[in-house]
């Protein structure tokens, strides 16, 4: 999937429909155009290109976390803040639904063999599921349309809302079709294209989150899940989950990248965002860089900028899920009390905490060209000390514009082995053999060379929960599910799931709770070298001035000036702190609301549950 830019626009579809708004108003297209499209296989290959446009584009796939629980930013959008209303709300938009079906239900020109027309279907069926996946996750049921409306009178345009079941149903079968048909079974190049892999990992993606919102939404105030929710249990689902990877794992076509070893922030796991080919052995799907038609992407830009993005940092309550490199749990305190420093926070750990943040070791070129000592940017670019790397070259000369030509990941092989493993938790039936070939698995490759009973072992999965980690999820008990979320949490930071995961789990009040705390200082008013290579890297000051000679490395933590950098005393020292106020997440908002000007166009649609008067 090259984000190829000459998708030509006389493939869209037709049809106007009060459902979607305003954003299918098309003229009719004519008989000679639409037999050239469907007649050959180029056309409908060509067609199949526009399908891409459904997924994130480049400039923004690199930060699809920016809310989130492991994430502090420096500003609050509405929704953020709880403040989101029906005449906020413009995500409805249904064009790209308009285009699949209308290939689908045109896709039947016998001059093309029915092999070729139903890989093709499949294609569009897929990127149909994902449509709708997305849908759900957002608005919950919603309309299930599988006809492209060339008639704007059709009555069928003011529908009311599906039930859940029906949702899932049909994108189940979409994807189904879709494994079945295409008939790419093989890495495609760079792993820009869809297969039959991609369909059955998107499938295990889909029941997992409609398998988990089911469970832990069943008892909801606002009755979200339980309304048209007869047909699969959440059990059912998980098992669909589970059954769809296993399909993958078992297909060999992909496996985890092992091929880089570890130093100064950069190794295997690192390089599959920071690589230009995609590195096809693991990434099922990839934005990847078209020099001719694509713009560059802006993860550095966006990440090491105090003037774009939301300076999106680590809080340390996250940081500190993150094994010990022996598999033990992590501790931030030493034998006496005190604090760890920076350096020792970030040594001997899971090798990913340091391929996702600036870590002690971290290294970058400078405006020279060679590699030093590089350390978080507090206060100008980073809120909390730990500073995200993840998407990030290391090369100061990409700071400044959207320049990135790296790969985004979309869909990784690591993502199935973690949807393996946790339907098969939530249905009990995880095995050691099943926990070694997934999240065991993982742990190798990041590092770890051991384990406890809390944590598991490489091969064998715990048999009691681990304190930390079930602090951190309450209400969940089963030492195998939590540290399968400790997991996926770790593996797939910043790649766009957690949001999502915090709503199928019923804990968006993780991000609010969150107390956005940073790094250990040991001492204000003086300089401290962070990460114990001589020099010294940052001057925290609460009042007074900074010394001439350190006013390059000055960071103001007092609360002059409705300053929100700030520092809370603790032994031995001192925990950065952000204090922005505002963050809330009613109830509501697990379910976002239909945008007022829709009903009001279909009053056949009802509003979710909450919103009504907002």
């Amino acid at each position: 999937m090259k984000y190829i830019n000459h998708i030509v626009s006389c493939f869209m579809a037709v049809m106007a429909f009060a459902l979607v708004g305003c954003d299918l108003d098309e003229n009719p297209k004519s008989e000679a155009s639409e037999s050239m499209i469907f007649s050959s296989e180029s056309g409908l290959k060509t067609f199949s290109w526009s399908f891409y446009h459904v997924l994130p584009d480049r400039l923004s796939a690199s930060h699809m976390d920016e809310s989130c629980d492991y994430g502090a930013k420096s500003s609050l959008s509405n929704m953020d803040m709880g403040q989101y209303t029906t005449t906020t709300s413009s995500s409805w938009g249904w064009y790209a639904l308009s285009n699949l079906n209308y290939f689908i239900n045109h896709n039947n020109n016998t001059a093309v063999s029915q092999t070729v027309r139903d890989n093709y279907n499949g294609i569009a069926r897929l990127f149909r599921a994902y449509f709708y996946y997305q849908k759900l996750i957002v608005y919950g049921a919603v309309p299930w349309i599988s006809k492209s409306f060339e008639d704007p009178d059709d009555p069928k345009l003011m529908d009311p809302r599906d039930s859940r079941d029906t949702i899932i149903s049909h994108i189940i079968d979409d994807l189904d079709f879709a494994a079945s048909h295409i008939t790419t079974k093989t890495v495609t190049n760079g792993s820009t294209l869809v297969n039959r892999w991609t369909a059955l990992g998107l499938k295990s993606r889909v029941c997992l989150f409609e398998a988990s919102w089911r469970k832990y939404h069943a008892n909801d105030d606002l009755d979200f899940a339980r309304t048209g929710c007869s047909k699969y249990t959440a059990n059912d689902l998980f098992k669909l989950a589970a059954d769809a990877a296993k399909q993958v794992m078992d297909g060999g076509v992909y496996k985890l990248y092992m091929s880089s070893s570890y130093a100064n922030g950069r190794g295997a796991y690192r390089a599959l965002f920071t690589s230009t080919n995609g590195l096809t052995m693991e990434n099922m799907l990839c934005i990847a860089t078209d020099p001719d038609n694509a713009l560059p992407g802006d993860a550095n830009w966006w990440y090491n900028s105090s003037t774009k993005g939301v300076q999106l940092s680590m809080s340390r309550k996250f940081a500190k899920t993150y094994l010990n490199r022996n598999g033990s749990p992590y501790s931030d305190k030493n034998a006496d009390g005190t604090y760890k420093s920076f350096k020792e926070e970030t040594m001997n750990r899971d090798l990913r905490l340091n391929q996702t943040i600036r870590g002690y070791d971290y290294t970058r070129k400078n405006t020279s060209g060679n590699y030093v000592n590089t350390t978080p940017d507090i206060g100008g670019n980073n809120l909390t000390g730990y500073q995200f790397t993840k998407y990030v070259y290391d090369d100061v000369s990409y700071d400044n514009a959207a320049k990135n030509d790296n790969s985004y990941p979309l869909m990784r092989y690591a993502e199935i082995l973690l949807n393996y493993a946790e339907a098969k938790a939530e249905l009990g039936t995880l095995t050691d053999e099943d926990w070694a070939k997934t999240i065991g698995a993982l742990r190798v490759r990041a590092g770890i060379t051991g384990g406890t009973d809390e944590t598991g072992t490489l091969t064998t999965k715990p048999v009691k929960a681990e304190p930390y980690i079930k602090a951190y999820y309450p209400g969940v008990t089963d030492p195998a599910i939590l540290e399968v979320r400790r997991e996926r949490g770790i593996e797939l930071c910043l790649e766009g799931f957690r949001f999502d995961d915090l709503k199928r789990w019923n804990m968006a009040q993780l991000w609010v709770d969150d107390p956005w705390e940073g790094i250990f200082i040991p001492a204000l008013d003086q300089p401290v070298d962070l990460n114990g290579d001589g020099t010294y890297d940052a001057y925290f000051y609460e009042t007074g001035t900074v010394p001439d000679n350190y006013k390059a490395i000055g960071v103001y933590v007092g609360t002059d000036k409705k300053n929100v950098l700030n520092v809370e005393k603790v032994n031995g020292g001192y925990l950065i702190k952000y204090n922005i106020s505002g963050r809330d997440w009613p109830k509501r908002q697990y379910l976002y609301p239909i945008p007022q000007v829709v009903i009001q166009k279909n009053p056949n649609l009802t509003q979710n549950p909450g919103w009504e008067n907002n």
